[in-house]
C-alpha cells in the first residue's frame, strides 16, 4: 500500500477538533427545534392543574354560607312552641261561695306558642364571630397557598432533570457520530492491510457500550418529560431540545450572602414573600379574634321578646276554655362568672400566638440552612466551570494525540478509545455543572420566594 493512499483515508488533526466542537457546541443548538420554557410559566400551569387549586373558591363560598348564618343572630328568629302536659294536681281555692263555683284548673294542659327575640345589645358578639369567620378563611387560603408551592420544587426537579438527560444524549450522540466516522476509516484501512480486524471490534463494541448507555439516558430523559406533563398539563416532544433562560449571578440575593431571615428584621423582605409567612400571620390574626371572641361572651346582653300563642289554660288560669295570649318585654342575661372562662381562652389563644411564633423562628433558620447550602453550592459550581475549561482543553491534545498514533498505526484503537471516553465524560461532566448551577440558583430563588423567569 502506498503512502499517498493511505494518508487520503485519514483527516488532520485539526479535522476532529472541529467536528468535535461542532458536534458539542453547534449541533444541539441546530439539529433540534429550541423549546424555551418559562419556569414562572410552568408553576403557574402546575398550580392552575392542581386538584388542590379550586379548594379556595370552594372554602370562599363556604365561609359566605356561614357568614350569613352568622349574620342573622341579629335579627328575631321565630320559633313555634308547643306543649301538652298532665299533671298529678292543680291549685284549688278554698273557698266556698253559695250559689256559685269556682271552676278547678285542667290537669291536662296544651299550649301552642309563636317566640320572637329581637336582640337589642350583644356586646358585639355577632360582629366578634363574623370577624373570626373571616379569619379562619383567611389561615385555610393560607394553608393551600402554601401547599400549591411546593409544587414550584416539583416542577423544577423535573425541568432540570429533563436538561440533564437531554445534555448527557448530545455528548453521547456526540460520540458516536465521531465513532461512526471512524468504524469507517478502520474499516478502510483493515480492508487496505493497514491495520488490524480487531480496530474495528474494539470501535465495533465501544457503540453498542454507548447504545446501551444512551438507551438509558433516553429513558430517564422521557421519564422526567413525563412527570412534567402530569405536573403541568403540557406535552413535551422528546426530540425537541429543552432550554430555559439564564439565571444570572447577579440576580438578587445571589451575588451576595444570604440575607439576614430573622423574624425580627423589620428590613427582612426577601424571606416574608414566601407563602409560610403569610400562614403564619392569618394564623396569629386568627388567634388574636379568638382571643377577642371569648371576651365577648363574659359581657351582659340585652333583648326584646315576644310571645304570643294560645293554650289551655292561657294567662288566665281559671279559665276553662281555651284562650289567646301574649306576652312582651325586655330582658337581660349576664354571666358573672364567665370572666373566668373568658380570661382562660384567651390566654389559651396567646400561647397558641407564641407557639406560631416558635414555628415561624423554626422555618426562618429551616430557610436560611438550605440559603447556605444553596449559596456554598453554587460557589463551588461556578469554581467547576473553570476546571471543566482546563480539564477539556487537555482532555482534547491527549486524545488529538492518542488519534494521530491510532492513524499512523502506532498505537491500538483501544488506547485511543479510552482517550475518546475520558474527553466524553470530562464533557459530560462540564455540561452537567452547568445544569447543576442553573439549578441551584433556581432552587435558591425558590427557596426565598423570589421570582422566576
Amino acid at each position: 500500500m502506498s503512502t499517498t493512499r493511505r494518508l487520503s483515508s485519514r483527516r488532520p488533526v485539526w479535522w476532529s477538533a472541529v467536528a468535535l466542537v461542532s458536534v458539542f457546541v453547534l449541533a444541539p443548538s441546530t439539529a433540534r427545534a429550541q423549546d424555551i420554557l418559562s419556569l414562572s410559566q410552568l408553576h403557574a400551569d402546575a398550580i392552575a392543574r392542581d386538584a388542590r387549586s379550586h379548594t379556595p373558591a370552594l372554602l370562599r363560598e363556604a365561609s359566605a354560607l356561614r357568614d350569613r348564618v352568622l349574620a342573622t343572630d341579629r335579627f328575631a328568629q321565630p320559633q313555634l312552641n308547643a306543649q301538652a302536659t298532665h299533671q298529678s294536681d292543680v291549685t284549688e281555692l278554698p273557698i266556698r261561695i253559695p250559689g256559685s263555683s269556682i271552676p278547678t284548673p285542667p290537669y291536662s294542659r296544651y299550649q301552642l306558642t309563636l317566640d320572637l327575640d329581637q336582640p337589642l345589645y350583644d356586646a358585639g358578639a355577632v360582629k366578634s364571630r363574623r370577624a373570626l369567620e373571616r379569619g379562619r378563611l383567611g389561615e385555610a387560603e393560607s394553608d393551600v397557598t402554601q401547599q400549591l408551592y411546593r409544587l414550584r420544587f416539583d416542577v423544577n426537579a423535573a425541568v432540570f432533570a429533563a436538561l440533564l438527560q437531554q445534555e448527557q444524549l448530545d455528548a453521547l450522540d456526540a460520540t458516536r457520530t465521531l465513532l461512526d466516522q471512524r468504524m469507517i476509516e478502520a474499516g478502510a484501512r483493515v480492508r487496505e492491510g493497514a491495520a488490524l480486524a480487531r480496530d474495528t471490534s474494539i470501535i465495533r463494541a465501544e457503540l453498542l457500550r454507548l447504545g446501551e448507555a444512551r438507551a438509558d439516558v433516553a429513558s430517564r430523559h422521557r421519564a422526567a418529560l413525563r412527570t412534567l406533563a402530569n405536573l403541568t398539563g403540557r406535552s413535551f416532544d422528546p426530540a425537541a431540545r429543552l432550554r430555559v433562560p439564564d439565571i444570572p449571578a447577579t440576580a438578587t440575593g445571589l451575588a451576595q450572602p444570604a440575607a439576614d431571615l430573622s423574624v425580627t428584621s423589620s428590613a427582612n423582605v426577601l424571606a416574608r414573600t414566601r407563602p409560610e409567612f403569610a400562614r403564619f400571620d392569618a394564623t396569629r390574626a386568627r388567634l388574636e379574634l379568638e382571643g377577642r371572641a371569648a371576651a365577648v361572651d363574659a359581657r351582659p346582653r340585652v333583648s326584646a321578646f315576644v310571645q304570643a300563642g294560645v293554650g289551655q289554660p292561657g294567662l288566665n288560669q281559671l279559665r276553662p276554655d281555651a284562650d289567646a295570649f301574649y306576652l312582651a318585654g325586655i330582658r337581660a342575661a349576664w354571666r358573672p362568672f364567665a370572666r373566668g372562662d373568658a380570661d382562660r381562652r384567651a390566654e389559651q389563644a396567646r400561647l397558641q400566638q407564641r407557639m406560631t411564633d416558635l414555628e415561624e423562628r423554626a422555618f426562618v433558620e429551616g430557610l436560611e440552612r438550605a440559603t447556605f447550602a444553596e449559596q456554598e453550592e453554587i460557589s463551588m459550581l461556578d469554581a467547576a466551570r473553570a476546571r471543566d475549561r482546563a480539564l477539556i482543553s487537555a482532555r482534547e491534545h491527549i486524545e488529538q494525540v492518542a488519534r494521530l498514533e491510532f492513524e499512523e498505526g502506532t498505537t491500538t484503537a483501544a488506547a485511543w478509545i479510552s482517550t475518546q471516553s475520558d474527553l466524553l465524560a470530562a464533557h459530560i461532566a462540564a455540561r452537567r455543572h452547568l445544569v447543576e448551577l442553573s439549578y441551584a440558583r433556581v432552587r435558591l430563588l425558590t427557596t426565598l420566594g423570589l421570582p422566576l423567569p
